[in-house]
């Protein structure tokens, strides 16, 4: 049994999908398939990567007048104050 799926991919990822499925003489698809078969657990340099990534991101991206939590907001009871 098939399955059709529709995705809309970010130009970052789709680009270098394209320039693989060319190199090789291949469909799109057939390579981001491939891609997602192999299960792959990024390793600790990629994960730390990948996070130092989205830290810089949300970091560009707050407002300027954005104020941390306090450590009582981000605490068990402040979590679940309105909670018995």
């Amino acid at each position: 049994m098939t399955h059709s799926l529709v995705l809309e991919v970010p130009e970052n990822i789709y680009r270098p999908l394209v320039e693989e499925a060319e190199a090789k003489g291949r469909k799109v698809e057939e390579i981001a398939l491939e891609r997602l078969a192999k299960e792959e657990v990024p390793g600790d340099e990629d994960f730390e990567r990948l996070a130092d990534e989205l830290a810089d991101f949300f970091e560009k991206n707050l407002p300027p007048d954005a104020k941390p939590l306090s450590d009582y907001a981000m605490s068990r009871e402040g979590i679940y104050e309105d909670h018995p």
